[in-house]
């Protein structure tokens, strides 16, 4: 399994706006979804400054990953027009292998109905 790791920082007042895009029924997530590879993603806000957040996706491996990134490229791309509007700045973190993750249920766990 693998981690890809963003940082953002968001412009003051785009908070509410991304974390819907962001958040476990935003849009962002949705898209995902549509990959069986997607596992799950934790989104995160700082807590000292309140518009910089951490998003870590989960994917079975890399091949489906890109391959998502490829073949869902129109849905996607709006996707990150929007959000390049919201931001001040993107920091791509890297992309790890995710040890130690606890056993989940369901295609994503980032979910809230916990299905």
């Amino acid at each position: 399994m693998i981690a890809v790791v963003w940082q953002f920082q968001v412009k003051r007042g785009q908070e509410a706006e991304f974390e819907r895009l962001y958040g476990a029924d935003g849009e962002w997530t949705t898209v995902s979804r549509k990959s069986r590879s997607f596992i799950g993603s934790s989104f995160l806000k700082e807590l000292s400054s309140d518009r910089r957040y951490l998003l870590v996706e989960y994917w079975s491996e890399m091949l489906p990953y890109e391959r998502h990134r490829r073949d869902l490229v129109e849905e996607i791309e709006p996707l990150e027009q929007a959000r390049e509007a919201m931001l001040e700045s993107v920091l791509p973190l890297g992309v790890y292998d995710a040890l130690d993750v606890p056993d989940r249920f369901g295609p994503a766990w980032s979910r809230r109905d916990g299905r």
